[in-house]
């Protein structure tokens, strides 16, 4: 059988040397090295060595003070960190991969749970049974340097990893005022009203009342009065039940807009921002039962 001369350079190390070479860059020490490896030092500098010899530079500064990485063996290691958290990753998904069943373990913060994913979860059990969702509704950012999480909405600022594929849930998505039907045809609203309007705020908005105000009306500066919750999908509750007017996000408040149990009284009066990332870590993004999950979020999510 012909040999396929695949990574040219990594075929003259060896994962040993590679390996040694890792764990004498995280202890800065080449003795600590061998007694994690369960070798002798000695072993540890002859890996070092051969790895130097293939790349042609130093990879430590060997002094008193121990094993002084240089700029190059920096460089390396980061590149093998990277590399060794995706074998990792997907070693691990291979291991706890059930016989029976695929579970797929899902971010969101509650608000998008509770509007987006809990009413769409029986389509995703008709279209695929074979999946288990594990929905974790925190507010908190997703860790996804925890092998278990397969996939995130991430509200509030964009992942900046280059280990994690992400996109806007919503490219257009904006917070604009909202509030019930019957509110606004009673009230006959109108943005200079606002001063005068029960606010609904939420606490944990990337865009509060004050940043709308002061686009739009910033001689009615400072209005802290209202009513203060810390979930969105509390907020529509409250504006469903004409409790006042709330600044939210249009993903978030589709399918009330579309039902016109809301309404925008001031139109698309709003402020842009893209507060819904879609994100998946880049080493899962292959695979059978994510690429399933993820067709399934893109096929309800407005453009």
């Amino acid at each position: 059988m012909k040999l396929i001369q695949r990574y040219p350079a990594l075929r003259k190390a060896s994962f040993k040397n590679l390996q040694a070479f890792e764990s004498a860059y995280m202890h800065k020490s080449f003795t600590a090295a061998a007694a994690e490896l369960n070798v002798t030092a000695s072993a540890i500098s002859h890996s070092i060595l051969t790895l130097e010899s293939v790349l042609g530079v130093h990879l430590f500064d060997r002094g008193k003070k121990g094993a002084i990485p240089t700029d190059e063996g920096a460089q390396l290691y980061f590149a093998l960190k990277r590399s060794f958290a995706e074998i990792d990753i997907e070693m691990q998904s291979i291991i706890d991969r059930p016989s029976r069943h695929q579970l797929v373990t899902l971010h969101s913060s509650p608000s998008f749970a509770h509007l987006w994913f809990l009413p769409r979860i029986p389509d995703l059990i008709r279209l695929h049974p074979e999946i288990d969702l594990r929905l974790r509704a925190v507010h908190e950012t997703p860790d996804f340097s925890n092998n278990d999480l397969d996939l995130a909405i991430v509200y509030g600022r964009k992942p900046t990893s280059s280990l994690i594929v992400s996109e806007p849930a919503m490219a257009s998505e904006s917070y604009v005022p909202i509030c019930s039907p019957a509110l606004a045809k009673r009230n006959s609203l109108e943005p200079q009203q606002i001063a005068q309007l029960h606010l609904i705020h939420v606490e944990t908005s990337i865009v509060q009342w004050s940043d709308w105000i002061n686009a739009y009306f910033p001689e009615h500066e400072g209005i802290q009065r209202g009513l203060y919750l810390d979930r969105s999908f509390m907020s529509f509750s409250a504006a469903v039940n004409c409790l006042g007017v709330c600044l939210d996000s249009t993903l978030l408040a589709y399918d009330y807009l579309k039902e016109r149990k809301l309404v925008m009284p001031f139109g698309k009066k709003g402020i842009a921002a893209c507060a819904h990332h879609l994100c998946v870590p880049k080493p899962k993004i292959e695979q059978a039962k994510i690429q399933k999950t993820l067709q399934w979020i893109k096929s309800w999510l407005p453009e």
